[in-house]
């Protein structure tokens, strides 16, 4: 009469020790704990004491965004809520590639209406260039509203909320920022408000753990909250950027701002069985996505830094996914930062577009496959393909696909949930490339 309650024990025991690993850092290697049972690594179901388990998870190119999502998650947000706070905290803390002045395109998979929508918001160069260099007009914050205005369910305020405490208070410096750090501080030279930020002042760049504050940025999050992200588009915070671009020598007047509208609309992609794969429409790269599910893998070195290009996607446990891209056009953009705001201003390049994540949803039910998007590289949209044809088709682990892939040709942060979340997720798992700076981390519960 014993043994009953005593095996009963040992099974929370075992979804005890997995949910705190789940929980508490980087995706757990496959033989370590999402495989306890020594299966082949081209197969991924988990164990039946994983059963009822309801799976959340994200995953990014920087380490702090990714907690930040992986908390709106544990907080009662979905993934909209999560994605639009670690687009905010990575301005804070990986603006190299990820600044309030990228350009990007976002998908979003609803659970509720089972469609997918594109949120596009493309380079458009601003009139006037600053010493030399075209800049592109910031859209991103407004792109990024309209996403949570139609998806999300937290309040806007908690989004923002934890990038402006990371500005205002400080972060350590994550090894994906100080790869970038070492590799564009001789560019970054030029502009006087970007060597006040990121050098020590004593004409170095600040390193990893360093602690990196930044007030003025913290100042437009903290406006961003309070106002919405209007503010950035025909706000006072339009009036600011507009009049310092004009003190810099360049051109950006608040009618251009008003009129650089993000599209909105049903993504580019093609079916697979039930499910449809969403991609960037053109003139994004959503075609290279689908050209490496289709096992066009772009072979290409394994990147040293971001290239001005980042990623992140999440999935909630009701079946809400949304994976974003950006780029900065190349490395810390155009190597010019807005004074008074924070706000580094990207470039338009053709790697402004060479960019696309990818989610795959099944528009008749619900469910949800695949969130992903990749960084590092143009290519990385090839090899977030790849890695989806891996993790869905095959039922390779996320880990194992992505150490197999190695980083080549850019890095990737994918969530996979092969035989969908709705069954509880119990295939579900998550990860990054090694080779890159990110964190993937699941918000587990029961």
């Amino acid at each position: 009469m014993n043994r009953r309650p005593r095996r009963q024990l040992r099974k929370l025991g075992l979804v005890g020790a997995f949910l705190l690993s789940a929980c508490g850092g980087s995706e757990p290697a496959p033989e370590n704990v999402a495989n306890p049972a020594g299966i082949a690594a081209n197969r991924a179901p988990l164990s039946s004491l994983l059963r009822g388990v309801k799976f959340a998870a994200v995953a990014a190119d920087e380490s702090r965004a990714a907690e930040v999502g992986r908390d709106v998650l544990l907080a009662g947000g979905n993934a909209t809520d999560a994605a639009a706070a670690m687009y905010f905290a990575m301005a804070v803390t990986l603006p190299s590639a990820a600044s309030l002045g990228a350009s990007g395109v976002c998908i979003v998979h609803d659970a509720k209406t089972r469609a997918g929508e594109a949120f596009v918001f493309g380079p458009v160069a601003a009139p006037g260039a600053i010493r030399g260099t075209q800049v592109t007009v910031p859209s991103g914050v407004r792109a990024i509203t309209l996403m949570h205005v139609r998806h999300g369910q937290a309040r806007w305020e908690a989004t923002v909320a934890p990038a402006e405490r990371l500005a205002r208070l400080g972060v350590p410096v994550s090894r994906a920022l100080s790869r970038d750090l070492q590799a564009g501080a001789v560019a970054l030279g030029a502009d006087s408000e970007a060597r006040r930020i990121f050098g020590r002042g004593t004409g170095t760049a600040v390193t990893e753990g360093d602690s990196l504050v930044q007030t003025d940025l913290a100042a437009t999050l903290g406006v961003l909250r309070q106002r919405g992200g209007v503010d950035l588009s025909q706000g006072a915070l339009a009036r600011l950027v507009s009049d310092q671009v004009s003190q810099l020598g360049g051109s950006m007047p608040m009618e251009t701002i008003r009129n650089t509208v993000p599209q909105a609309g049903p993504p580019a992609g093609e079916s697979y069985g039930g499910f449809r794969l969403y991609v960037a429409p053109a003139p994004m790269a959503g075609a290279n996505v689908l050209a490496g599910w289709k096992g066009q893998a772009d072979g290409g070195a394994v990147p040293a830094d971001s290239g001005g290009i980042a990623g992140f996607a999440a999935i909630d446990e009701k079946g809400n996914a949304a994976a974003c891209s950006l780029s900065m056009g190349q490395l810390f953009g155009a190597r010019v930062m807005v004074p008074g705001t924070g706000i580094l201003l990207a470039t338009p390049t053709a790697d402004s577009t060479a960019i696309s994540p990818l989610v795959i949803g099944n528009p008749g039910n619900g469910e949800v496959l695949f969130a992903g998007a990749g960084g590092g590289s143009p290519s990385a949209t090839f090899a977030t393909g790849y890695i989806a044809r891996g993790t869905v088709r095959d039922k390779q682990y996320v880990a194992a696909a992505l150490k197999a892939h190695g980083g080549r040709g850019g890095y990737v942060n994918a969530i996979a949930c092969p035989d969908g979340i709705r069954s509880g997720g119990v295939t579900c798992n998550s990860g990054i490339d090694p080779a890159g700076g990110g964190l993937a981390l699941n918000a587990t519960s029961r």
